[in-house]
């Protein structure tokens, strides 16, 4: 699993940030025939979007768009008054092209034709599930843990939604199928100092390679100007990468040598 972060700094759930001590997972599929979770991604970030979710899951990558300690706006208010909101994260499964919705249900979907397409969002959603059931020490097989948006609804703490019931079962897959599934891929997953080592290299690296944010040009042409942020042996200033102290230290020498002391 591929996992990137795009948090979506403008949408006023992420603005409000009330806290979120997670007890399960909510899954979602977004209703649409749109594959790309950088649609949603763009659509979200804003005032006025009454929506937001902890990550969209891509057929290549999983974006995520909240901190996981933040509570997301995905599942309204159930008939027993209770939201999923205040104790699931959830994330969206971005569904693929062509096909449409007449009362709730699928119209169009060629099952054959988008099994590759569904294997793949599948592998990515049971890994994003795994790693959140980890991190949180939460058991995939107890019951109200790892849900849908259906499921949410049947238990009274989630909106009268369909997903993901409307379209996993055309490819064989429930929902039991999915928690255990998830279980499995963690006690596979047993992590090692040099596999955690592993995955930070990666993502570290992956980190470091994103373009600088816009709103940050001027500052860095000034630190650039002045010989401040030199970059590295192949002239780039990796800009998204964390800084060590020592690098750190650097930077301020080289502000000091440059700038007059007050």
């Amino acid at each position: 699993m591929e996992l990137e972060q795009q948090i979506l700094t403008q949408n006023e759930c992420y603005q409000e940030k009330r806290p979120l001590k997670p007890k399960g997972v909510m899954v979602h599929s977004t209703g649409v025939a749109q594959p790309d979770p950088m649609v949603f991604v763009r659509r979200w970030n804003g005032p006025d979007v009454q929506k937001c979710v902890h990550a969209f899951v891509g057929q290549d990558r999983v974006i995520q768009t909240l901190p996981w300690t933040v509570r997301g706006w995905h599942a309204g208010t159930g008939t027993s008054g209770r939201s999923a909101n205040d104790t699931h994260l959830a994330f969206e499964c971005c569904e693929p092209a062509g096909h449409t919705y007449q009362g709730g249900e699928m119209v169009g979907y060629d099952v054959t034709a988008n099994q590759p397409y569904f294997d793949a969002i599948y592998r990515n959603a049971l890994e994003l599930t795994a790693m959140l059931c980890q991190m949180y020490s939460l058991d995939p097989l107890e019951p109200g843990v790892v849900i849908c948006h259906a499921e949410g609804y049947d238990l009274g703490n989630a909106s009268q939604h369909g997903d993901v019931l409307q379209w996993w079962p055309k490819h064989g897959v429930t929902m039991d199928r999915f928690r255990e599934d998830v279980a499995r891929t963690m006690e596979d997953d047993t992590m090692t100092q040099e596999r955690f080592d592993e995955m930070m290299e990666s993502y570290l690296s992956r980190r470091a390679q994103l373009s600088p944010s816009g709103w940050s040009e001027p500052a860095r042409e000034w630190a650039e100007q002045r010989g401040i942020v030199v970059g590295d042996h192949d002239g780039q200033q990796n800009y998204k990468a964390f800084p060590t102290r020592e690098e750190t230290v650097q930077m301020l020498y080289r502000f000091f040598q440059t700038e007059p002391a007050n």
